[in-house]
């Protein structure tokens, strides 16, 4: 009775995608670049930098290796020349990747060859996967030889540092860029060191078929409304499969959007078969015949050519996921909408969710403030002051301010201030001072600006110097201002010197004493004036680091003296 069920349904098991003639796992050298995911062609291989590394750790039997880097910089090719080079006969187990497969399972998959060595072979590593790299501990003679795009290593999904061993592929050097040049003809005498594998990778069919510029209208959407989901799928790295039953749902409300029709038109099954039999073809539709059934995948070069397009994720994937992911997937997907700076989509997301990472709720309302969004701003900064955060206490005392509610906006700034932080805690008396400046309230105002001066942070200090100054000069003590100024001046941090020195030439030039003259300039610092982030501000969203609030000590620091 083992392995049958009541339902009918089989449990998922992995699948090998490459093989030998009799459909076993092959000798590592036995397997061609391709096999192993590097996209053709293949010119004579340039030496990289990380070759060095990377002949340490084999030469140690580091069990783990993840190579990591931006698109089309070469960690593929990297990995693979050195695998090949010192493990030629491993069994290579490569196995399709299918989120439902722990990677436990493929580990003791991997454990019937240890004996002779055995190598995991990860291209193009998703999240999910990485996760666990953590939570697994490799066997005696197998080893597991991973390659991820460098913007997912430390992003909201995955906090933590990857195990084991980690080498990063950059651009080409000015060497290897010569080496490559005598190798290869066909590379143009002007091509820049980072935009090199993008120049010999032939991207121009895969932008054609994103297009759809050669087919005729039904037929182009039918193409385009399954390639968009493939990529879009690709790009979000959901943590389940995409089914043959998710395949056909989404294909028809990308085929719908694509064509403007409602919502419960009818689309053709027959033009969905004959593009996906298109998409096979051409090798940017992989289809997976497992037990528990057939899931897809598409092709790397597509998500390459949409994000270097900057091409926002379509509304149907969102909708789907907001309509029928359960709660810890719809997480994931939030957090990666995040890692990608789509911080609306990641708000939505993540709203009506338990255990967001509180830096992600501080981030999210710090970009809402800046978009002017005020109430989102406020309920984003109480959700991270929720959860601990106090650079939150101190711009929704900011927030506060700006909106007229002194009095919420003193709460705040006192709860920062009561935190002691050697950071915030200055920042929130800056805030304060310029709160009570405001107010008409400038002795209270000099008591907080010079409580600044003496915390921990020189940056606040510096700032608070040119507070102080300015409203020494606004007092008429030309003096006190000059003596705050200097001080300033002298601080090196450039933003206050380099305000404090232009008020200090100003003081030098005796300006006039008409009340209508500009008055002295200050270290501004408002958190206003920039859009909601959108994922195309990112020139390669899957490489971007978690976009941060800009330091508060900047010249748009919440706090300052306008």
């Amino acid at each position: 009775m083992a392995g049958w069920s009541l339902t009918g349904r089989s449990n998922p098991k992995p699948v090998l995608k490459i093989t030998d003639q009799r459909g076993r796992p092959p000798r590592l050298g036995d397997v061609s670049l391709s096999d192993l995911g590097v996209h053709a062609p293949h010119p004579t291989y340039v030496a990289r930098e990380a070759d060095t590394a990377l002949a340490k750790l084999f030469a140690d039997d580091a069990p783990l290796i993840v190579v990591h880097g931006k698109r089309l910089v070469g960690a593929t090719r990297t990995l693979a020349e050195a695998a090949r080079t010192h493990l030629p006969d491993h069994t290579l187990l490569a196995f399709h990747p299918d989120p439902r497969i722990p990677l436990t399972e493929l580990v003791a998959a991997a454990k019937r060859y240890a004996k002779n060595g055995a190598v995991l072979w990860f291209d193009g590593a998703g999240t999910e996967l990485l996760r666990q790299l953590g939570q697994v501990e490799l066997p005696a003679g197998v080893r597991a030889l991973v390659t991820a795009h460098a913007g997912l290593l430390g992003g909201a999904r995955l906090p933590d540092p990857v195990p084991g061993a980690a080498v990063e592929v950059g651009p080409l050097t000015a060497s290897e860029l010569d080496a490559l040049r005598e190798a290869q003809s066909d590379v143009p005498a002007d091509a820049k060191a980072t935009r090199v594998g993008l120049l010999l990778v032939p991207l121009e069919p895969v932008k054609t078929a994103l297009s759809g510029d050669s087919d005729e209208r039904s037929i182009r959407f039918d193409r385009q409304a399954l390639l968009h989901l493939l990529t879009d799928w690709q790009r979000m790295d959901p943590p389940v499969p995409l089914t043959a039953k998710i395949l056909v749902t989404l294909y028809g409300d990308y085929r719908r959007e694509l064509a403007h029709l409602d919502g419960r038109a009818a689309v053709s099954t027959p033009g969905r078969e004959r593009a996906m039999e298109w998409a096979l073809e051409l090798g940017l539709l992989t289809e997976v015949f497992a037990k528990g059934g057939e899931f897809y995948y598409g092709s790397g070069l597509l998500s390459a050519v949409a994000d270097g397009q900057r091409r926002p994720v379509s509304g149907p994937f969102w909708q789907y996921v907001a309509r029928a992911f359960e709660p810890d997937a719809r997480r994931t997907i939030g957090l990666t909408a995040f890692d990608r700076g789509d911080y609306p989509h990641a708000r939505d997301l993540l709203d009506q969710l338990d255990d967001v990472p509180q830096h992600v709720t501080y981030v999210i309302a710090y970009r809402a403030h800046r978009g002017g969004s005020v109430a989102i701003a406020r309920r984003w900064y109480e959700k991270a002051i929720a959860a601990g955060s106090v650079p939150a206490l101190v711009d929704l005392g900011v927030l506060e301010a700006a909106e007229g509610r002194a009095d919420e906006a003193r709460k705040w700034f006192q709860a920062a201030v009561d935190t002691g932080d050697a950071t915030e805690a200055p920042r929130a008396m800056r805030g304060f001072g310029v709160l009570e400046k405001e107010q008409g309230n400038p002795e209270q105002a000099r008591q907080w600006f010079v409580d600044a001066v003496g915390g921990e942070d020189s940056v606040q200090a510096a700032n608070a110097m040119v507070d102080l100054g300015v409203l020494a000069e606004e007092r008429g003590e030309v003096d006190e201002a000059r003596s705050w100024y200097e001080k300033a001046s002298e601080s090196h941090q450039p933003a206050a010197a380099s305000v404090a020195g232009a008020n200090l030439r100003v003081l030098t030039d005796e300006p006039s004493t008409d009340p209508a003259a500009d008055p002295p300039a200050t270290e501004d610092a408002a958190p206003a004036d920039a859009e909601d982030a959108a994922p195309a501000d990112a020139a390669e969203p899957e490489d971007a680091a978690t976009p941060e609030p800009e330091d508060a000590a900047t010249s748009e620091e919440p706090g300052s003296a306008r």
